[in-house]
């Protein structure tokens, strides 16, 4: 990473606003000071960036209809170019739709770039983003465990969403997945049910280092919940197997990631749900959705993410962090219709422990 203005900050004992203003001869900087800092500046080899620059000298001017916004990237790597936007899951469309309104709104553009495009390799595309005057870089989950990205990190500032790159680990956003997971069997309890039974894709739970599955025992006991109902992780989601499951273990609520077509599939089978069994889905993405669950707020997620990749940007911060700084966002509760709730007055008397 190179020198920032952070770094001559430090050494020069004075603000970054300080330090901006002293290199852009703006403000009521005293002489002395604005010398001090610029030969601070120039001992340790900072460089003003070119991209930034051209941003700034484009806010300082009165914007034409026709100026030009920089380009921030946000990058899928599907097998095809729209992969992204066929998942089930509405998530990476949703990410994409609230990083787009807040980088119009701090003046830039996003755009989708395919990985794979053309058949390049990672180089080359780096070529490619950096010819088109790509600074910011924001990466989507990778669809499969185990996937690497190895572009030239030194040309970017880069934020990821999700744990799925395993390494470099850059800066990066993510729902607070075991708080979401206290959170919906906190509900569960409150609402009378005692037999929770948690569901999940197998190597989903690997890439979110099991953060769901140890706050489901932690707070299962903590709870006071049955412990005798044994998770199901499979591989590939199955309805059937998972009936047999159900019919097994005998929960009286299902924890897991179910959208509206899998719960389909289950009353196709005879599961209904909240009649059978109540059903809790750790990532409602409609709040308005008959699911009950949590909603992730991938479109706050997404604005999130946008503004510390536009803090980098503008900071020259660029390459793999030395200190990468996860930012978490909690889940909230959307009631859905796929539990059973307890009148208020009922629900009084389970308190949460």
């Amino acid at each position: 990473m190179g020198v920032t203005m952070r770094d001559v900050a430090e050494r020069a004992k004075v603000s970054i606003a300080t330090v901006s203003k002293c290199l852009r001869s703006r403000g009521n900087i005293s002489a002395a000071t604005r010398a001090e800092v610029i030969g601070i500046a120039e001992q340790m080899g900072y460089r003003t960036h070119p991209f930034v620059s051209a941003l700034m000298q484009s806010r300082r001017r009165k914007r034409s209809a026709g100026a030009q916004q920089p380009t921030l990237a946000y990058i899928t790597a599907f097998q095809t170019h729209d992969g992204w936007t066929k998942t089930p899951s509405p998530l990476l469309r949703l990410l994409f739709e609230g990083a787009t309104v807040r980088a119009e709104q701090r003046g830039y553009k996003l755009s989708h770039f395919w990985l794979y495009r053309d058949g390049m390799s990672n180089q080359r595309f780096s070529e490619m983003l950096r010819a088109r005057g790509v600074r910011g870089v924001f990466l989507t989950p990778l669809p499969r465990l185990g996937m690497q990205i190895d572009l030239k990190w030194e040309y970017f500032s880069v934020v990821a969403h999700g744990l799925s790159i395993a390494q470099p680990i850059f800066h990066r956003t993510s729902n607070d997945h075991y708080q979401s997971m206290m959170l919906a069997l906190r509900e569960c309890h409150r609402n009378g049910y005692r037999r929770p039974g948690f569901v999940m894709d197998g190597p989903l739970c690997q890439r979110l280092e099991h953060r769901w599955e140890a706050a489901f025992m932690i707070e299962r006991e903590k709870l006071g919940f049955d412990a005798g109902v044994r998770s199901l992780l499979y591989q590939t989601w199955d309805a059937d197997e998972v009936r047999r499951w159900i019919r097994r273990e005998k929960p009286d609520v299902m924890i897991s990631l179910l959208q509206e077509d899998q719960l389909a599939q289950l009353a196709a089978r005879g599961v209904r749900a909240p009649e059978d069994l109540g059903i809790v889905s750790l990532s409602v993405h409609d709040p308005e959705s008959r699911i009950t669950g949590i909603h992730q707020n991938a479109r706050l997620i997404g604005r999130v993410a946008i503004d510390k990749l536009i803090d980098l940007v503008e900071r020259n911060e660029t390459g793999v962090p030395a200190d990468p700084i996860t930012l978490t966002i909690e889940g909230k509760w959307s009631p859905g219709h796929t539990l059973h709730y307890l009148p208020a007055d009922e629900r009084a008397g389970h308190h949460i422990i």
